[in-house]
């Protein structure tokens, strides 16, 4: 059991900074800076999706979110409502459940946005109509960038509950 705990800790926090700071990466940095240039835009998530940075980023998550739910049962001696009643038990189910809702909102919302934003770009470059395009692209660019931030503002409040749960 020693090894499994050792194991899913590195697990668990190694994917937990991967997806968490990639988002916040993109979020803050990426994201602004891209819509500054949106001629390269494309030719940027063209090389992201060519190296499948989003399916690695769904697998981090993935991850980070089973190893902590194992993490979890064997801490609390299998979920015991007891262990949730103590100040670290408490924090880190709030944590967990953090990182659920980043994960409902970072792929449950946003990438499927940033996906109907990659379609809404293949064919607006036939389109001549500028009104339209900047109209469906606000649009989807809107609902994504809500998502995103949500998203990273619920792993930062994941990672923050991870780091200061056993001094709670």
């Amino acid at each position: 059991m020693h090894a499994e705990f050792i194991v899913l800790r590195l697990v668990h926090i190694l994917s937990g900074i991967f997806w968490v700071g990639s988002g916040m990466y993109a979020n803050f940095f990426l994201v602004p800076a891209l819509r500054e240039s949106p001629a390269v835009m494309g030719q940027v998530m063209a090389g992201l999706m060519r190296r499948r940075v989003f399916r690695v980023i769904e697998i981090a998550a993935g991850l980070a979110i089973l190893s902590g739910l194992r993490l979890m049962w064997i801490d609390s001696a299998g979920f015991s409502g007891s262990y949730f009643d103590t100040g670290m038990g408490n924090t880190l189910g709030i944590g967990g459940a953090a990182a659920i809702i980043a994960a409902v909102f970072n792929f449950g919302v946003g990438m499927p946005a940033m996906r109907r934003a990659g379609a809404i770009a293949t064919s607006l470059a036939a389109s001549s109509d500028a009104a339209e395009k900047a109209r469906l692209t606000q649009q989807v660019d809107r609902r994504a960038g809500i998502a995103g931030m949500l998203a990273v503002s619920f792993g930062i409040l994941a990672a923050s509950a991870m780091a200061i749960a056993r001094y709670v």
